[in-house]
């Protein structure tokens, strides 16, 4: 089987108004835990980088300027990859990368990237005493570096090699259960409680929250009052 490995690099973290400023994109062979095609480009943004992104990414204004392609053309590029795949694979993809990519979608009726979505953030069957699911963490953790993380590529990289270690078809099988946002009800005082079960602060919504599948929420518990909602 072939799936399609997929990350973005944005200049912020709101997929209503920031933008993309690179994507990395890995058709990756299941059946020979190998990358057979690899894709990796600058994208032109209306948004300037700022030096923050920059900080992390080593991504600079002078470099889209340079070496950026249009987000049609990107969109094009991966959209030919994506028609030889069966499944889009991104790492907390349901709440970041599918939010932009949506975003940019509704403005290219012609393009489509309608593949069905795992993520490794929430369908790996990780060891439970894993203490953070991100994704430097998770690698080390599973025996190897990435020597550039927060550049797409790279980061694309790493995810697979971590997504090639589980059985496929108990992933395909549990990233079938409908995904959930679970928002902690917890005060200020007690946020420390909410971030130690993995829960992340969404600046926009101003909440603590988790995503997690359907078919986790029968044995999650948590110290705390929560809400649900199913994306």
């Amino acid at each position: 089987m072939l799936v399609l490995g997929l990350d973005l690099e944005t200049t912020g973290l709101n997929p209503e108004s920031d933008e993309i400023i690179e994507v990395g994109a890995v058709v990756w062979d299941t059946n020979r835990g190998t990358p057979v095609k690899i894709y990796s480009e600058l994208v032109q943004s209306q948004t300037p980088v700022t030096e923050e992104i920059t900080r992390i990414t080593g991504i600079k204004n002078e470099d889209l300027r340079a070496w950026g392609v249009s987000p049609q053309e990107a969109f094009l590029n991966l959209e030919a990859l994506a028609q030889k795949c069966e499944y889009i694979v991104a790492h907390n993809g349901l709440e970041f990368d599918k939010l932009f990519i949506d975003r940019y979608l509704a403005t290219m009726p012609d393009i489509q990237l309608d593949l069905p979505w795992i993520d490794t953030m929430t369908d790996l069957p990780y060891p439970e005493e894993l203490k953070t699911r991100k994704l430097s963490y998770v690698a080390a953790e599973h025996g190897f570096l990435n020597p550039f993380a927060h550049r797409s590529l790279f980061d694309v990289l790493t995810m697979m090699k971590v997504f090639s270690s589980y059985p496929l078809p108990d992933v395909i099988e549990f990233a079938k259960s409908p995904m959930v946002r679970i928002v902690a009800q917890v005060s200020f005082a007690e946020k420390d409680k909410a971030k130690n079960l993995g829960f992340r602060w969404d600046p926009n919504r101003k909440e603590w929250f988790h995503g997690l599948r359907e078919a986790q929420m029968k044995r999650a518990e948590f110290p705390f009052p929560v809400t649900c909602e199913t994306l």
